[in-house]
């Protein structure tokens, strides 16, 4: 249980103390659920109403806004509560060290305070930096190699010589280095695999969530970026490249050789078709079916995919057709009967 003053907080955060500096919180909490002993945040103006009638004893506030109670000022309200989440509530994990029941060869090297829980496998040429922790029945194939202070939860599959860099995550039953969907059509009339020989590569501070499928290319590897974080349910296919520090909602999918660029926002359920680039700081709204390159910046929605703009414009023309329908057939009638007059 965490307690503190909002001056030791603030100095965590590096805020400023309106108010009381000695007045001791217990926990954090959302404005809604807050009680006395309390810090919550407001990051939005929209939620005025939700601080006034929230109970929390103190407050993260943008550095403008007046506090009606122990406050600490921050130029950046949530991220600062992230802060104190992350630093009061850190995510702890079982001490294994190398549990009996792991499967791990004597070819494989392991670096200093490596836990893997029971049931995991470790091929040989396996190479695990440091606190690195492998949870129950995960996979990690020959050749692999896994960075300082990288986790891997239970049932994840590593397959053979696929690298990841430090501090990365990787969510339950997620996949990498599963063979990309390559096939080509032969003279007798059916589907050849076409040999999927490179490998994965996954760069630090990335976090794949659970059951996300990352394939292998062709040749060359499968690139993920530092920084970059997957939601659950992603698939990237062979040859792609995901820059740094891009997002991807649930259900979004990269077909093959599709590059992506830095700071790149994929909203779920997005489909890209094979080939294409998304450049830095686009925005692929949610269940948008991108079959074009897209320029720096551009925000993309709608299937087939138009630019923001006009994409809402056709929708709300799209709102208006039976409208539309009943006045043509009125003034259908309107010619038709004029026209009969002229006759």
């Amino acid at each position: 249980m965490m307690r503190a003053t909002i001056s030791e907080l603030a100095a965590l955060v590096g805020g400023e103390v309106v108010g009381d500096p000695d007045f001791t919180v217990s926990g954090l909490a959302s404005l809604s659920d807050a009680t006395e002993t309390d810090l919550s945040f407001l990051a939005d103006g929209r939620y005025e109403t939700a601080r006034e009638a929230s109970g929390a004893g103190a407050l993260l506030l943008d550095r403008e806004r007046a506090a009606d109670r122990p406050s600490i000022r921050v130029d950046d309200p949530y991220f600062a509560f992230l802060t104190l989440l992350d630093r009061f509530h850190p995510r702890s994990h079982p001490d294994w060290g190398i549990h009996p029941r792991a499967v791990v060869s004597g070819e494989a090297t392991l670096g200093e305070e490596v836990h893997v829980g029971p049931c995991a496998v470790i091929e040989a040429g396996a190479r695990l930096g440091d606190r690195v922790v492998v949870y129950p029945g995960t996979y990690i194939g020959a050749g692999c190699e896994i960075g300082d202070d990288s986790l891997l939860f239970s049932n994840v599959s590593v397959y053979g010589g696929t690298r990841i860099g430090s501090g990365a995550t990787v969510h339950s039953g997620s996949v990498l280095g599963s063979d990309g969907f390559g096939y080509h059509l032969g003279p007798d009339g059916a589907f050849h695999k076409i040999p999927q020989v490179g490998g994965v590569v996954v760069e630090d501070n990335v976090e794949i969530g659970a059951n996300t499928c990352v394939d292998r290319a062709m040749m060359g590897d499968t690139v993920i970026r530092t920084g970059t974080k997957l939601d659950n349910l992603v698939q990237i296919a062979h040859n792609c490249s995901v820059g740094p520090h891009t997002v991807m909602a649930g259900q979004a999918g990269l077909s093959g050789s599709v590059t992506i660029g830095s700071h790149v926002q994929v909203g779920g359920q997005v489909g890209v078709a094979d080939h294409l680039q998304v450049e830095a700081g686009a925005a692929l709204m949610a269940q948008s079916g991108i079959g074009r390159n897209v320029g720096p910046g551009e925000k993309m929605l709608g299937s087939p995919a138009a630019p923001r703009g006009q994409a809402f414009r056709a929708h709300a023309y799209g709102l208006r057709l039976p409208e539309l329908f009943r006045e043509m057939k009125a003034l259908r009638r309107q010619v038709e009967e004029l026209s009969g007059r002229s006759d």
